[in-house]
């Protein structure tokens, strides 16, 4: 009788929220019929550029991903702490460098193939295959011989210290003992892959991407590949075959491809989504008003920021990119733009990283006109005098646009400089990014794990994801020096020692601290806020039953 009332309740209040969406003209919101079909319904900014574990390095694809796979291990998303997922059990050697875990019995791939802990050295060894130019590969340089692998010093895969022992065991030996190394398992990069279907579709020393289509994929997690259609959506549903499906609430998740904060938000409002990616900021007031039971803005371990390509002059010269950087006002551009607890950014790792990684320290440099001009002279262009124009490019979004004119702005009446905005795609950023074909690019990091390792890892001369042409010995020597050590506070030191070097040499432009803003719907049940917005989809449900 108690869950009968709970229920009647529940499904009141659900009843209250479409009373807003019915005054949009919409009798029976898609929201109410999605969730009677136990089906989520998420905005997700834009069409993934590769759903290949291997390959994929964005947050929207991770939050598809990670329905699709699962890794040795999960997240809890309250806390965050680590849970044994395909992975039974694991122990670690006494000196912390050797892992050994024991996976699940009966464990299958969608397709009913066995899965074995082979899968995953599989996966682990393609990962670091040069050939395939992963750029989350240096993740995995905490394991023995990744890098040497990576880098091509070392020819054969097989010296990866990563062994399947047998069909249930895989033993892992690191470089040096890595307390983060658990928290990293859970990303995408680490999950297992099905050996005998990229090797069908000949993607197992390739790039192709044939493998990743509905239809063809073949997953472990508790979802499969239903549908992916360009500029529509990406549809999940329930994989009768995951070992753990009972558990699992819903039958599938749609993620549509919505880059317009506006345009989401009213997608939103007509009954069309259960969750938002943003908040239009032009609709705060409104939305606090009229959706305050709707709006979430909660912490975030994120920074956005600018990078510089410092293989082009004058971007090559530090005191131009410190110039740069401390002439804009962080302040305002919150002020004005975002207003939802955004903090100014005057270092790359988050303050809230790691139990308050910055807590009560000062910042590592100062928004100083006088002396941005000064800098900017003494690299040969005073008062803005023959500095070309530059290109500054940022991926299409409500809010980056009218960052980067505000930044435009102010580097035009502070420094007599002059750069030319270029709005680009997703998928075009993208790909001006990593060609290098941009002199100023917006970027972002939100962190993969509670680490400062997760945000510094990025600038390492080894990395594949800056897209900055940066590389100094001095940081990628304190960085070493932070893996190695077995002692926390030394290792600590040791990155703080890096992220000095690095916003002394400025290759990149740290603008705000992110909070996580967005919209959801209160027939969502079950839907966990943490510092990483790591989500699952193993406890979320809906407040939605059949009568009574």
């Amino acid at each position: 009788m108690r869950w009968r009332i709970a229920t009647f309740v529940l499904t009141v209040a659900a009843a209250v929220f479409c009373m807003l969406l019915a005054s949009c003209g919409n009798a029976e919101p898609q929201v109410l019929k999605a969730a009677k079909q136990k089906i989520l319904l998420v905005g997700n900014s834009a069409d993934p550029s590769t759903l290949d574990p291997t390959l994929s390095t964005g947050l929207g694809e991770f939050k598809i991903l990670s329905g699709l796979f699962e890794g040795l291990v999960r997240a809890d998303e309250d806390t965050l702490r680590v849970e044994p997922a395909a992975a039974e059990s694991w122990e670690v050697s006494e000196g912390g460098k050797v892992y050994t875990f024991r996976l699940r019995d009966g464990l299958r791939w969608s397709d009913g193939e066995p899965l074995k802990a082979s899968d995953f050295v599989f996966a682990w060894r393609r990962a670091l295959n040069p050939s395939i130019g992963a750029e989350y590969a240096s993740l995995m340089y905490c394991i023995k011989n990744a890098e040497a692998i990576n880098s091509g010093r070392e020819k054969n895969l097989s010296a990866l210290g990563a062994r399947a022992l047998d069909s249930r065991t895989l033993r892992i030996e690191l470089e040096a003992p890595t307390p983060y190394f658990l928290n990293m398992l859970y990303l995408n990069i680490f999950f297992p892959l099905p050996e005998h279907v990229l090797k069908k579709f000949g993607a197992a020393e390739s790039r192709n991407s044939f493998w990743t289509r509905a239809g063809n994929m073949v997953s472990n997690g508790a979802f499969i590949l239903s549908a992916w259609r360009i500029n529509d959506k990406v549809s999940i549903r329930r994989n009768p075959l995951y070992w753990d499906t009972k558990s699992i609430k819903i039958n599938g998740v749609d993620f549509f491809p919505i880059g317009n904060a506006n345009t989401e938000d009213r997608a939103f409002r007509a009954g069309q989504l259960h969750i938002t990616d943003s908040v239009p900021i032009s609709r705060m007031d409104s939305i606090r008003a009229k959706l305050s039971d709707c709006l979430r803005s909660e912490d975030w371990l994120g920074t956005y920021y600018y990078i510089f390509n410092t293989r082009r002059p004058p971007f090559d010269d530090s005191r131009v990119r410190r110039a740069l950087s401390m002439s804009i006002n962080r302040g305002q551009i919150i002020e004005a733009f975002l207003k939802a607890g955004q903090k100014p950014a005057f270092a790359l790792v988050p303050p809230n990283c790691s139990n308050s990684w910055r807590a009560g320290e000062a910042p590592h440099f100062f928004e100083n006109i006088a002396e941005a001009r000064r800098l900017l002279s003494e690299a040969g262009y005073p008062e803005g005098k023959g500095f070309p124009k530059f290109k500054l490019v940022y991926n299409t979004s409500e809010i980056h646009k009218p960052i980067a004119e505000a930044i435009q702005q102010m580097w035009r009446e502070n420094l007599g400089i002059e750069a030319e905005l270029y709005n680009l795609s997703w998928p075009a950023y993208l790909a001006a990014r990593r060609a290098g074909d941009f002199d100023v690019a917006r970027s972002n990091w939100v962190g993969d794990f509670d680490a400062p390792e997760t945000f510094l890892g990025l600038f390492e001369s080894s990395s594949g994801l800056s897209h900055t042409g940066y590389g100094n010995p001095l940081f990628d020597a304190a960085m070493a020096k932070a893996r190695s050590s077995a002692d926390n506070a030394e290792r600590i030191e040791a990155l703080k020692s890096a992220e000095n070097i690095l916003m002394r040499d400025m290759p990149i432009m740290p603008i705000y601290f992110y909070s996580r803003v967005c919209l959801v719907s209160p027939i969502l049940k079950n839907w966990k806020s943490n510092i990483l917005d790591y989500h699952n989809y193993r406890n979320v449900d809906f407040y939605i039953s059949e009568p009574l």
